[in-house]
């Protein structure tokens, strides 16, 4: 492919590129813009909602004020009190919501004004209901007869609601805008790519038989490259053959090893001595059979458990064999020390294992004597 044909083709690419990024960003302006729309769709009508549970609050808390005057039912005194409890938190959440909006603020510090005298006005007539001074009751309600408090209240919360509405509608043609100017920019970055990628394939045909002449040079040093590669594929194959050999050299070693491991574990499994495999604390890891037959105690009894509970040194108080724990951690070794096991005295003799000159065991071998010792069964 000629020079500038590529660069040609890399100039289409860039403008392509260069569209799209465009058109990205351009819709992720207006998709956040939509966010940001719903965020405050959804706001307002929670403000509206708040509106709303005022006004419902203050007319359930008046008709059970009003109830309760007549009746004297005192769960409707205790209804009304709930219902202007209400009014107080949701003239608070609306206050929260209208924090952004001094103007819609003042005017709901108005409303919430005349709700709250309407609040003390039912905790009045309640109180003097409550004392059965009906006189005073019915002066209470007479001083109101010609007003509408609840009615002034409900206005102006409908003012406020419908004023939200108002901005709904305004956000909703906005947010209409947004959508078709998306659409627009998204259809005109589709068309323009379109031709840029028709310009590219024409560059390209117009390029193929510049590839078909490449290719029959390629294969003329294809052909040179495999004489190349038989020659160096007799080499690996010589290479192979020596690393074979040497693999299966390895593998005999390690068999070897594994038979010399398995001669020494029957040779010390036929002695009639008492092998134990012990840590540096004298805990028992393996044995021979030969400590079952002595003991009676299987493998699963004797193994993990300390030497000192088969073993205990005639005429020393220390049962827990302290002495032979510091001298198999200072790395000596201890031969035909008198013990007692299973009831038969027998001799110890003990060997430090060693791991790149730190001891990390010992092997402690046993001679039984050949009769219990006097006083054991």
């Amino acid at each position: 492919m000629k020079d500038a044909t590529l660069s040609r083709i890399f100039a289409f690419f860039l403008a392509i590129f260069a569209v799209v990024v465009g058109v990205a960003v351009a819709a992720v302006i207006n998709i956040n813009r939509a966010g940001a729309s719903r965020d405050w769709v959804n706001h307002t009508y929670a403000t509206i909602s708040a509106f709303e549970n005022i006004l419902a609050a203050v007319h359930a808390g008046d008709a059970h004020m009003r109830t309760f005057a007549l009746s004297g039912d005192a769960r409707d005194f205790a209804a009304s009190r709930e219902a202007f409890g209400a009014m107080d938190e949701y003239l608070q959440i609306a206050d929260a919501l209208t924090r952004e909006s001094p103007a819609v603020q003042a005017e709901l510090r108005e409303v919430g004004a005349l709700a709250q005298r309407r609040s003390d006005f039912a905790e009045a007539v309640g109180q003097a209901r409550r004392g059965n001074q009906l006189d005073r009751v019915r002066q209470l309600l007479a001083d109101e007869a010609g007003a509408d408090p609840v009615g002034v209240v409900r206005r102006r919360l409908e003012k406020l609601r419908d004023d939200q509405f108002t901005q709904l509608r305004e956000r909703e043609q906005l947010a209409y805008r947004q959508a078709q100017t998306t659409r627009w920019i998204v259809g005109v970055g589709v068309g323009c790519n379109l031709i840029l990628f028709c310009a590219v394939g024409w560059l390209i045909r117009d390029d193929l038989r510049a590839r078909h002449r490449a290719a029959r040079a390629l294969e003329e040093a294809n052909a040179q490259l495999e004489d190349k590669v038989r020659a160096r594929t007799a080499e690996l194959i010589e290479a192979n053959g020596r690393l074979s050999a040497e693999n299966l050299e390895r593998k005999w070693a390690a068999q070897s090893q594994d038979h010399q491991l398995r001669y020494n574990q029957a040779i010390v499994n036929s002695v009639n001595e008492l092998v134990f495999v012990v840590t540096r604390a004298l805990a028992i890891t393996r044995i021979n059979p030969a400590v079952v037959r002595a003991t009676r105690l299987d493998d699963t009894a004797l193994l993990g458990r300390p030497l000192a509970g088969l073993v205990s040194v005639p005429g020393e108080s220390d049962p827990a064999l302290t002495t032979l724990i510091r001298t198999l951690a200072a790395g000596r070794e201890l031969h035909d020390v008198p013990i007692s096991i299973a009831g038969r005295d027998a001799h110890l003799n003990l060997f430090p294992l060693r791991d790149r000159d730190k001891v990390v065991g010992g092997i402690v071998v046993i001679q039984l004597a050949s009769a219990p010792s006097p006083g054991n069964p």
